[in-house]
């Protein structure tokens, strides 16, 4: 069967499912996986016949996304700060809402101008910490995660990515205390209540790892408290926490980190929420202006 055929049967396959704009892209994103071919290189081969394996595959493919699998975790990687990273069920998926935070991070660095340590926690792919060696290559990387599988990935990807990065396996919610001192904690912790998976995207809440989404509904906050409580013991002089948070929790945030002696900014994603905090210790000078 021909390409042209093939993606035509593919898309009355799915057109109940999906609307025509994503579904032309994720046909175009699954024949690239099947066929290394991109899309001009699909469409000058449109006539050319595929194997019965890569069939095979591109049907396998399809039934996946009717079940709801998502795209990335079927081809098997996601694109974050201009780079594919290798993804599975044991990272969550990279969103462009975290790419503003590395932003901001870099954004603060260029301004500080020296060699930071920083420590992501919560690393889970390493997109966090990859990207920010690859922006900051002075700068001192510390990967942070409770799970091995995820770790793995992690490691794939910075030694893909030519990025050095020291990697720790801890439960943040359990850590006394950190190995060293840090200019900067980052972190995208857990911060969907319990309560809220009835109200996500199938996709999400059967595919993406739970360990990673969700905290429980009486304390949402759990985990900024655990790494603010750190960051009191091992941020430098300077020392900054950034977080990525809830959309619904900033001003939650902004009173949890002053009632634990920071002082907290806001800063909206691009589609106007609340969705990141920058914070330092009161008591320490603070050169972020």
């Amino acid at each position: 069967m021909s390409l042209h055929d093939t993606k035509q049967a593919l898309k009355q396959k799915l057109s109940t499912q999906f609307e025509t704009i994503e579904l032309n892209s994720l046909l175009a994103m699954l024949i690239e996986h099947v066929t290394g071919w991109n899309q001009v290189q699909q469409a000058v081969n449109k006539d050319a016949n595929l194997t019965t394996e890569q069939l095979a595959q591109l049907n396998t493919f399809t039934n996946e996304l009717l079940e709801g699998k998502p795209i990335q975790y079927i081809i098997g990687s996601a694109w974050f700060m201009g780079e594919a990273y290798k993804v599975n069920e044991n990272v969550l998926i990279p969103r462009p809402e975290t790419e503003e935070l590395v932003e901001w991070i870099v954004e603060y660095a260029s301004i500080i101008n020296k060699p930071l340590k920083i420590i992501d926690i919560g690393t889970g792919s390493g997109c966090i910490a990859v990207s920010l060696k690859k922006s900051l290559p002075e700068c001192k990387l510390t990967g942070l995660d409770i799970s091995s599988a995820a770790l793995l990935i992690a490691k794939e990807n910075a030694e893909k990515l030519n990025a050095h990065i020291e990697w720790l396996q801890e439960d943040i919610l359990m850590t006394a205390s950190l190995p060293d001192t840090y200019d900067i904690i980052v972190s995208n912790p857990p911060y969907i209540p319990i309560r809220e998976v009835a109200d996500m995207q199938e996709q999400v809440k059967d595919y993406e790892p739970n360990i990673a989404l969700f905290v429980l509904n009486e304390d949402p906050l759990q985990f900024y408290k655990a790494i603010a409580r750190l960051g009191k013991q091992c941020l430098s002089t300077n020392g900054q926490l950034f977080f990525e948070i809830h959309y619904n929790q900033g001003k939650n945030m902004l009173a949890l980190l002053d009632e634990m002696g920071y002082h907290a900014e806001l800063r909206q994603d691009m589609f106007g929420k609340n969705r990141m905090v920058r914070a330092s210790l009161k008591n320490k000078k603070d050169h972020f202006n």
